[in-house]
């Protein structure tokens, strides 16, 4: 590992010592972020900037995502620090699962503007980032650390917050009587493997209400997600199809309060293959997430109280009708189908004292269900799974917590908060949170966190075939420790951060030689830490960002009465890095390259010779994408990228494919 980050030290600090350099170019247009002046209100609900927060936070704006919007949201996440979303290069369709500063998957919270989702129905309550397009959002704040104080379960390793495109009410110049004339905004691209994706959206404004309508169509004929190591390349390719409806809706209703409201509808069909390097024809798969959700926010002089509720339903097919049996092959059909609903609401209240700070009160309910039937027909005879149902498989989760931020005298800020939380199985979880922080001469910050976090069982691992309803949630201690450097401009910063997370109680599956072989239990203990380090800065018409990830972790078991310690990283690298570099030719044409270089990473697989695990190591790699775009006029952006430039062949999970050289064509149009 050190051999790895004496190579790419002197790399990464060519980014990471920037700001000593750019400020001698504090007035470049071309180059100045406006990133630490965007106000943040995942952080903590409270509105502050980047530069003022305690919180290691990282926000992707609108305009970051129209630059790659020709990507999914997992590429796009996977090339933050401290962010591993393994799946995101395989065909479009794979299963992402998220590993943020190492935890496993289920320890990162999703909110869909606030409000937390997950798949009820899945074995880690996971989201599905493959529903959502980069189309549909408007802003991205990845927030780490453990944040259950603020927000509850799965906040463990950190949080995800997505923000939807909403009507904007300065669409256009040209105000009729009642309102502003509709934006409509539209966009094409094409490219590799037959890869299509169109989107069009009307927002607008009409007096006291302002809306937003986008419709995204993505297809692609893809490729084998298994790989083919007998060389016949007789695999076929696994296709992919989605269509997405997003309506946002606000009205205010006074200058005081606001309304709003939104609605997606998001589904997608997928190809799927048997397994490693087992080819499949006619497995399908097809996953679909409805949501609506409404909102109150009120806004006073000394603060304002917000009010949220959201309904979503989850819905997961899996069919193979086995028309061609593969050799080998027992299973002649088989249909899974994994449901669920989820239900939250909320109400928090921010009061500013003055001078001194913020006191944020809250409280939040969450309820969801699962229903879930399984069915196999194979050389063996039909075999049906114990259906699970809803009316059985079901859970609520009630919080409340407060955190004050004391802002005793210029530039310290010291955040202190707590949540006490009730669920109707397992009992009560208290987290705390304690996080100071101190802005010197406006130039340096130095911020520590300690803070603790929990995951629910999920409703799979409560009320499966192999659940166990004594199971009690994980329970996780988290500290970080850094500083970032600002140039006296603001167009460059740095920033170190060190992180220890150490998780007891974590839910094991525990194979048993009896029916039904195998149950969750709490057993083990994980312990996950390490360094990121970001940067970025501008020169004239140069733009560099990078950051780099260094991570270590272990699985402690207890056996026979002895410790037992292993690595738990697996498919995830110990060393991780992403460096890119925008050139403006002119003020309206941009040329960047991205280098991302992942290190080595273990994985586990099934080996059907010995009927039993066995390990092997996935090789180190490194891509190469590069992107153009330009502004022809005030209606017409174009661009293009070619991805994995160099035609690198890798592996992010053993026995499976991912993207070759890619390249993708797009125009965006706005009226």
């Amino acid at each position: 590992m050190m051999s790895k980050i004496t190579t790419w030290l002197p790399a990464c600090w060519t980014v990471f010592g920037l700001p000593s350099l750019a400020q001698n170019n504090p007035d470049s247009s071309l180059v100045r972020s406006r990133q630490l002046d965007v106000v943040t209100v995942t952080a903590n609900r409270v509105e502050q900037k980047l530069s003022q927060t305690g919180k290691v936070v990282t926000v992707l704006p609108d305009s970051v995502l129209q630059r790659y919007a020709a990507q999914s949201v997992s590429e796009l996440l996977s090339r933050q620090a401290g962010v591993q979303i393994v799946g995101a290069n395989g065909p479009l369709g794979t299963n992402p699962d998220i590993y943020l500063r190492g935890a496993s998957a289920g320890n990162t919270l999703i909110l869909l503007d606030g409000l937390p989702v997950y798949d009820p129905s899945g074995t880690a309550n996971t989201f599905d980032l493959n529903l959502l397009t980069v189309g549909e959002c408007d802003r991205i704040e990845i927030l780490r650390g453990a944040q259950s104080t603020t927000y509850g379960s799965d906040a463990v390793a950190g949080v995800i917050s997505i923000f939807t495109r909403r009507g904007n009410a300065n669409a256009t110049d040209r105000k009729p009587p009642g309102g502003d004339l509709p934006s409509v905004t539209a966009s094409l691209n094409y490219g590799t493997y037959r890869t299509f994706r169109g989107t069009v959206g009307v927002s607008g404004q009409a007096e006291k209400f302002s809306y937003h309508v986008q419709y995204t169509r993505l297809s692609s004929a893809g490729f084998s997600a298994a790989t083919d190591r007998t060389g016949q390349q007789t695999f076929d390719d696994d296709s992919y199809r989605q269509n997405a409806l997003l309506a946002n809706l606000t009205w205010q209703v006074t200058p005081q309060l606001s309304w709003q409201l939104r609605g997606l509808t998001t589904a997608y069909a997928a190809d799927l293959d048997a397994g490693a390097f087992a080819d499949e024809k006619d497995f399908t798969y097809r996953s679909q997430f409805k949501q609506v959700a409404t909102g109150l926010t009120y806004q006073h002089r000394r603060g304002g109280l917000v009010v949220n509720g959201g309904l979503s339903d989850s819905r997961r097919t899996y069919q193979n009708d086995s028309a061609t049996v593969e050799m080998g092959a027992s299973e002649r059909y088989s249909y899974q189908q994994y449901g669920g609903l989820a239900a939250f609401a909320e109400a928090y209240h921010r009061l500013k004292a003055g001078r001194w700070g913020e006191l944020l009160t809250g409280a939040d309910y969450r309820f969801s269900n699962t229903d879930q039937t399984y069915l196999s027909i194979s050389s063996y005879g039909p075999y049906q799974s114990p259906p699970i149902g809803a009316d059985t498989a079901r859970i609520g989760q009630l919080g409340v917590y407060a955190t004050g931020i004391a802002t005793p005298y210029r530039g310290l800020s010291v955040e202190v908060g707590g949540r006490y939380n009730r669920n109707s199985l397992y009992g009560s979880v208290f987290t705390y949170s304690f996080n100071p922080s101190y802005l010197l001469a406006n130039r340096l910050k130095v911020f520590v966190n300690r803070s603790s976090g929990f995951r629910a069982p999920t409703l799979y691992q409560l009320f499966s075939p192999y659940g166990n309803q004594t199971l009690q949630p994980e329970r996780s201690q988290s500290t970080e420790a850094g500083l970032q450097v600002f140039s006296p401009s603001r167009n460059a910063w740095v920033r170190a951060v060190y992180f220890d997370r150490r998780i007891r109680q974590v839910i094991f599956f525990e194979s048993l030689n009896v029916a039904p072989y195998g149950r969750y239990i709490n057993f083990d203990r994980q312990h996950d830490h390490g360094w990121e380090l970001e940067g970025q800065a501008g020169f004239g018409r140069l733009r560099l960002t990078g950051n780099l990830t260094l991570l270590d972790g272990a699985v402690t078991t207890q056996s026979a009465g002895r410790d037992t310690t292993y690595n738990n990283l697996l498919r995830r690298p110990k060393t991780q890095v992403n460096v890119s570099a925008d050139y403006h030719f002119t003020p309206s044409w941009l040329l960047s390259a991205t280098l991302r270089s992942v290190g080595d990473r273990q994985d586990r697989f099934f080996n059907s010779q010995t009927f039993g695990t066995d390990q092997v190591t996935l090789p180190a790699y490194a891509t190469i994408d590069l992107r153009a775009e330009g502004k022809v006029n005030a209606h017409l952006r174009l661009y293009a990228d070619v991805r994995n430039l160099f035609n690198r062949t890798y592996n992010d999970v053993y026995g499976y494919n991912t993207r070759r050289r890619n390249a993708n064509l797009g125009a965006r149009f706005t009226w």
